[in-house]
């Protein structure tokens, strides 16, 4: 198992998504030292993920769990990044639904410190009418340069870099620069499970901002999946995931030398405490497809520490051609060793995963 001596370094960093699926507050008390923040879609605000009905358990439980985050020092992250707000995109109903939920929000005490959103609209509204609170551009905007978000500058406090190019440490250097000089905070979203330059990502989030994900009876007919890495993986294309976007756990403190947020995809997972704890501990012990967003399960393990030790782990990592690749065999050869390492699993099922990730 890999370790680090933490006790000299550790601050507070890591953005957990807020999850009923697993006890939220005793999972996090464990980790308070490092969870800075909690992000959270509010009831009735639609958001980038499939959401259960908000029934007035779930609603009370939000509102206790937020309350305890505020407790502890923890801020909060109110999102509102639906990819699509159909015909009321830029009206005046949009706005005051904005308007009403952050007052929801302030009278349960709960107002925001950050609001993250994919509408420069919403971002417009909130800083007229809220500027007290801070507005983060959400990964899904995809604002991954210094010229894109130049054009935004008045309508954001913080940002992420790009997940196709962030882990290479000379972007994210340069991204903190530009931050330092616009007086902006860099994030990153450190346990994305996407392909790198997923062609279907436009489409797959905006099929979020309308709630409707999965297979659908038109999806079965026609053979169709919104997930385009479930698809890419079932065809045995596994060298995809080693160089898509997540971050190890182990690797995490290069980054936070440049990024104050790391945002951990946990509303979902069907495992929050391993994602936290991982991050949180820079440390994991197992196969890393099980902490990633959304996770998989494939026919052998992708163990973290044997990822580690391998030396051509550091050229797929930082792969110059990892957008355009040159098919140079690094990634098939640490495949290869992977899978040699790896105890046989017959049964592995990309499917099953996806299945046990949208019951939730």
């Amino acid at each position: 198992m890999n370790t680090r001596d933490t006790s000299k370094d550790v601050r507070r960093t890591l953005a957990v998504g807020w999850f009923d699926n697993a006890p939220f507050r005793e999972i996090c008390s464990k980790f308070t030292g490092r969870i800075k923040e909690v992000f959270f879609a509010w009831p009735g605000v639609t958001a980038s993920r499939p959401m259960a009905p908000w029934t007035q358990e779930r609603k009370d439980l939000i509102y206790s769990d937020l309350s305890w985050c505020r407790e502890n020092g923890i801020e909060l992250d109110a999102i509102f990044n639906s990819s699509c707000y159909g015909d009321i995109a830029v009206s005046p109903e949009l706005a005051d639904l904005v308007t009403d939920k952050l007052r929801e929000m302030d009278e349960h005490g709960l107002v925001p410190e950050h609001l993250t959103t994919t509408s420069p609209f919403i971002a417009t509204v909130v800083r007229k009418r809220f500027p007290s609170v801070k507005l983060r551009i959400s990964v899904n905007v995809y604002a991954e340069n210094t010229i894109s978000l130049s054009y935004i500058d008045d309508l954001f406090d913080s940002f992420y870099a790009g997940i196709d190019r962030h882990r290479r440490m000379d972007y994210v250097g340069m991204m903190h620069g530009w931050a330092l000089e616009h007086g902006k905070t860099l994030c990153l979203y450190a346990n994305s499970g996407c392909l790198k330059d997923c062609t279907f990502r436009q489409f797959h989030n905006n099929q979020h901002g309308h709630n409707r994900m999965g297979m659908s009876a038109a999806g079965r007919d026609f053979g169709f999946s919104t997930f385009l890495c479930r698809k890419n993986y079932e065809r045995g294309n596994f060298t995809d995931f080693l160089r898509a976007d997540w971050l190890r756990p182990e690797e995490l403190p290069e980054y936070e030398k440049y990024a104050a947020v790391v945002k951990l995809a946990t509303r979902r997972h069907p495992d929050p405490e391993a994602v936290i704890r991982a991050y949180a501990t820079y440390s994991y012990d197992g196969d890393i497809a099980k902490i990633t967003d959304p996770f998989f399960d494939f026919p052998f393990s992708v163990d973290n520490a044997a990822l580690g030790s391998s030396p051509l782990w550091p050229e797929v990592r930082d792969c110059p051609d990892a957008h355009d690749c040159k098919r140079c065999g690094k990634c098939d050869r640490l495949l290869s060793e992977l899978k040699e390492k790896s105890a046989s699993k017959p049964g592995g099922n990309t499917a099953a995963s996806f299945e046990a990730f949208f019951k939730g």
